[in-house]
């Protein structure tokens, strides 16, 4: 399909799961739907919608679920993943040439931000009806979550306030840089810990895995920045 390699060309660089099986899967719907009136925004309803409906379940009715939740958090990645490509492809919104517009784009990444905070926290409140420390579980990586992500919303108003920054020059990557990229994706943490019924290693793997990420970020920065 012409328009399927069309679309893949305007994939963004991420992990090597997503690269190799979320984006193949994204890229092919996204090229479907680039047939039809269905706009980025209404994509990101879409991944809003199942990431909702996944939350639903959790606190509901969790240990019979486990598939439906995965499933539903996983399209919800993809479709994050197809908001954007679908953007690019039409030229819309953040990516129109004569009349860019940071709505669609501030939409995308707001709603991506507060459901994960609202899916990390619903984990704990199942973990927390059947284990003593699942509260503490649950707000220690609530509370790690939001200083990587602080940290990182930070460090990029600071590049872009600056006339130049380290990111900017293009290197090959590293295999820690790849490890970094897969322990920055929480949904590859979903796939792993909740169809096995272990939220709480989900909570204690995804917090040490944001915590060292958080060190290897700052120390980078540390060293690199003039």
């Amino acid at each position: 399909m012409s328009r399927y390699k069309e679309i893949s060309k305007l994939r963004k660089k991420f992990d090597i799961v997503t690269n190799w099986i979320h984006y193949p899967i994204a890229s092919y719907l996204c090229a479907l739907i680039s047939y039809t009136t269905i706009t980025p925004n209404q994509v990101t309803i879409m991944a809003v919608l199942s990431e909702l409906s996944a939350i639903y379940f959790i606190v509901t009715n969790f240990e019979s679920t486990l598939v439906l939740i995965v499933v539903l958090l996983q399209l919800g990645w993809i479709f994050d993943l197809m908001d954007g490509l679908l953007a690019r492809y039409k030229k819309m919104g953040f990516y129109h040439p004569e009349n860019p517009s940071n709505k669609g784009y501030y939409f995308d990444a707001v709603s991506d931000h507060i459901l994960k905070f609202m899916i990390i926290g619903a984990l704990a409140y199942e973990l927390a009806l059947n284990n003593e420390i699942g509260w503490l579980l649950g707000l220690t990586a609530i509370i790690i979550h939001g200083i990587t992500q602080t940290e990182h919303t930070l460090r990029e108003m600071i590049h872009k306030s600056g006339s130049k920054s380290f990111q900017s020059t293009k290197s090959k990557r590293t295999i820690m840089d790849h490890i970094a990229l897969m322990m920055n994706n929480i949904y590859l943490f979903y796939l792993v810990f909740i169809p096995i019924n272990r939220i709480d290693l989900f909570l204690l793997s995804y917090a040490v895995a944001e915590l060292l990420l958080f060190i290897k970020r700052v120390v980078t920065f540390w060293i690199k920045e003039p």
